[in-house]
């Protein structure tokens, strides 16, 4: 459902985008794809692509990566410069936009496209799959963990590396903090942009219901979007369990994709898994 206000003594126009949930998933990324790298942490990209060469290295050789969920492309952009062939593929058609624009600017080229990670098939394999930023949280069915692992394997090479970064629910659910200020940020073209998030959680179903309510203002126009989706609660012990039933070996986990960031149960922000596949 989509409307238009024009509230009394103010000449900003408001836009309201639609709550179905699904739809409001996409609407959301669309609202925020030219902004989303420069809404969190400003080191995240450094430092998870510092993070991704030293694992390469160090459990390589990794010369091709396939990126499951691209996003923008922002943490595979550092490592097509290093030189790595990295593919993306993403359901997202504004980040997948944010992502050209990313590769155009930075004079680069590499295979971005439409894709679904629960059902993608390559005619190839690749030394390295990435799954980053919270997307494997978003698959609570396990038919959807199922197929999307069996993605990841069906385009590893044998003895190749799985990234999955989940987000720590460990760490969250002690105190959720479920309501709160998401992010307040203000870009150099005047954009301004809240984000407040309106969460609770089904302990029963080890699902967390993320909601967010997001506002864009561009000029006199106001932007508002409603998105609200499940994720999956993960521990480390069921990841570790589900890896195993579908081919893969757990070898690493850490606290964040930075170097050095050890895993700790209470503590880190994200639960980083890395794999190779049987």
């Amino acid at each position: 459902m989509k409307g238009r206000r024009r509230s009394s003594g103010s000449s900003s126009r408001v836009q309201f985008l639609g709550s179905e949930r699904g739809r409001s998933h996409q609407a959301w990324y669309g609202l925020l794809a030219d902004y989303y790298d420069h809404l969190y942490d400003p080191r995240r990209v450094p430092s998870a692509y510092l993070f991704l060469h030293d694992l390469f290295r160090r459990r390589g050789p990794v010369t091709s990566v396939l990126d499951i969920a691209c996003g923008t492309f922002a943490v595979d952009l550092p490592l097509v410069k290093r030189g790595y062939e990295v593919v993306g593929r993403d359901l997202s058609e504004p980040m997948l936009r944010a992502a050209r624009r990313n590769l155009r600017e930075a004079g680069r080229s590499a295979d971005v496209a439409h894709g679904d990670m629960r059902s993608l098939r390559l005619p190839r394999t690749f030394d390295a799959v990435l799954c980053l930023g919270t997307a494997f949280n978003y698959l609570v069915e396990p038919a959807e963990v199922r197929n999307t692992l069996a993605t990841a394997r069906r385009h590893l090479r044998h003895g190749g590396l799985l990234v999955l970064d989940l987000t720590n629910f460990a760490s969250f659910l002690p105190n959720p903090k479920n309501v709160r200020a998401e992010t307040d940020y203000r870009d150099p073209d005047g954009t301004q942009i809240a984000v407040y998030a309106f969460n609770d959680q089904d302990r029963a179903r080890n699902v967390h219901h993320s909601r967010f309510i997001t506002l864009v203002r561009r000029g006199n126009r106001i932007r508002l979007a409603f998105d609200e989706s499940p994720m999956r609660i993960w521990t480390k012990a069921d990841l570790a369990k589900v890896l195993e039933r579908e081919g893969f070996r757990p070898v690493e986990w850490w606290g964040r994709m930075r170097l050095g960031a050890r895993y700790a149960p209470r503590a880190s922000p994200r639960l980083v898994s890395v794999s190779r596949r049987r």
